[in-house]
C-alpha cells in the first residue's frame, strides 16, 4: 500500500526537478532577457571611458599659450599622454573624447563665455600616446588683455566629454597639472549615477 503512494510521490518529484533544472539551464544560456540587458550593459560599461581619465592614465603634461597678432589668433597648446588602456578604449570605434578649456572667471569678459567649444580628441593610431591639443580662438587682443590671459594661465581647468558629449571629467589648473598630486588635486571625475 506504501509503495502505491511512494511512486507517484517519486515521479513527481523527478518532474518537478527536472523543470527546476532546465530553467536553471535557459538562465544561464542568457534566455532571460532581464539578465541579458544586464550583461549587455555592463560589457559596454567595461569600454566607457568613466573613471578612467585619472592620472598615471591621463595626464597633461604642458599647457601653454601662443598669440599671432598678424592671424589675431591666440591659440593653446595642451600636452598629454594616455596609458595601453585608454589607447584601447579608444581604438573601437564608438569611443571618443572631447576636450574645452573651462576660463577663468577674470577673463569671460574678454572671451564671451565661460567654456571654449568641444574639440574632438586625436584618435590614437600606432601604438602612439601622446598627443597635442591646439585650441585655437580668433580673437583681437589688446597687449593689456594679452597680460591679462598670461597671468591668469594657471586659472584654465579643461573638462573631457565622452562620445555623447557629456562631461565625464574635470581637471583644474592645466598649467600646473604636470606637477600634479592626487592628494591635493581637485581635479575631480563627473560620475552621471542617472544613466
Amino acid at each position: 500500500m506504501l509503495l502505491k503512494f511512494i511512486c507517484p510521490f517519486i515521479i513527481c518529484m523527478s518532474f518537478l526537478m527536472g523543470c527546476n533544472s532546465s530553467e536553471k539551464t535557459s538562465e544561464k544560456n542568457g534566455n532571460n532577457p532581464i539578465e541579458s540587458e544586464q550583461n549587455n550593459s555592463s560589457i559596454q560599461k567595461n569600454k566607457s571611458l568613466e573613471n578612467k581619465l585619472l592620472p598615471p592614465k591621463f595626464s597633461i603634461t604642458n599647457f601653454e599659450m601662443n598669440y599671432i597678432t598678424e592671424n589675431k589668433e591666440l591659440t593653446f597648446l595642451m600636452n598629454y599622454e594616455i596609458d595601453v588602456d585608454i589607447y584601447e578604449i579608444l581604438q573601437e570605434n564608438t569611443q571618443k573624447i572631447y576636450f574645452s578649456l573651462e576660463y577663468p572667471e577674470a577673463l569671460y569678459d574678454i572671451f564671451n563665455n565661460t567654456t571654449s567649444e568641444l574639440l574632438l580628441a586625436e584618435q590614437p593610431k600606432g601604438y602612439n600616446t601622446k598627443f597635442q591639443t591646439q585650441f585655437r580662438i580668433n580673437i583681437d587682443l589688446t597687449t593689456k588683455q594679452l597680460e591679462k590671459i598670461k597671468n591668469n594661465l594657471s586659472g584654465f581647468n579643461l573638462i573631457i566629454a565622452d562620445k555623447d558629449k557629456d562631461a565625464i571629467a574635470h581637471f583644474i589648473d592645466l598649467n600646473s597639472f604636470n606637477t600634479f598630486d592626487p592628494d591635493t588635486s581637485n581635479s575631480t571625475h563627473i560620475d552621471d549615477t542617472t544613466k
